[in-house]
């Protein structure tokens, strides 16, 4: 009874060799693009083996019901509301549930940085393939039908370029998932991070320190300070000063107030600091910024 295909409501997309070769031609696109795609819902007896792998990324969004998926020896389950991406070479098998069989959105994704797209859902590089929990959202559904909507209309450059061009925002909502997930049509989670970059943005003009940014977030200084960095790259103080030299930009573009003003509006009483740390951040002084509002800057 195993197939893989033919499920009543599905939808397949298959990317004609020649719209494919345009894609590799396209300059935008060509580093990630969609060879195939589609939804399998309520896909009872369904089956796929590849034992030596296959060149594409291979992306599994399962929405409803359950599936397992045998990859390295190890049978893992797929729930609903999980995802899982498995990169190009890697040989597998993976199918629904008899009981309660899944309903799926999948693609198969080409390109040199195919790899480095599904790295970058599953967190890691290590192959220890397990499903993330990537939850529901409205947006992320309809990002995806906009996408099939466009290839459905044929498949000339334009087209190509305006659903592959979605697709990076289709795959942040599994990157990012915490910005998309909804129940309900409410945002079920505010991360520690968010809720710190929140406090940061409204205490611009205030110098406000590690501890009580911190305290925003409801953490304690020395894990809130592991999380954030490993969340956006940057200690929470190097964030803080990115967001005040930000605002001292717009008001060096958007007001006359003096250097020594424009530092005090974004919490520095000493102009001279400001300075240092404008150009180590823009590379130019304010003075000079403002003479020629960041044009030479590099």
């Amino acid at each position: 009874m195993r197939k893989s295909r033919g499920f009543e409501g599905e939808l397949i997309i298959e990317v004609p060799k020649i719209a494919v070769t345009n894609c590799e031609e396209l300059p935008l696109i060509r580093s990630l693009f969609i060879s195939r795609m589609g939804f399998y819902p309520k896909a009872l007896h369904h089956y796929y083996q590849r034992p030596g792998g296959i060149s594409q990324v291979i992306l599994l969004y399962c929405t409803d019901g359950k599936g397992w998926i045998q990859i390295q020896d190890e049978n893992i389950t797929v729930h609903a509301g999980e995802i899982i991406v498995i990169p190009t070479g890697i040989p597998h098998s993976y199918g629904a549930d008899s009981k309660n069989p899944w309903s799926i959105y999948w693609f198969h994704l080409n390109g040199s940085q195919g790899n480095e797209a599904a790295y970058a859902i599953m967190g890691t590089e290590n192959q220890n393939f397990q499903p993330i929990q990537v939850g529901f959202s409205d947006e992320r559904n309809v990002i995806f039908k906009q996408i099939a909507t466009t290839f459905l209309k044929g498949y000339s450059a334009a087209n190509l370029l305006l659903a592959n061009l979605s697709l990076p925002y289709y795959l942040s909502t599994f990157i990012a998932p915490e910005f998309f997930s909804q129940q309900n049509g409410v945002t079920t989670h505010v991360s520690a991070t968010d809720r710190a970059v929140k406090f940061m943005q409204e205490n611009l003009s205030r110098a406000i320190t590690l501890d009580n940014i911190a305290q925003s977030a409801n953490l304690s200084i020395s894990f809130f300070s592991r999380k954030f960095k490993q969340d956006t790259g940057y200690t929470p103080i190097e964030y803080f000063n990115h967001l005040r030299i930000q605002k001292g930009c717009q008001l060096l573009h958007f007001s006359d107030l003096r250097i020594n003003e424009v530092a005090s509006q974004i919490g520095i009483d000493d102009p001279f600091y400001f300075s240092r740390l404008f150009k180590q951040q823009m590379g130019v002084s304010p003075v000079n910024y403002r003479k020629n509002k960041g044009t030479d800057m590099h």
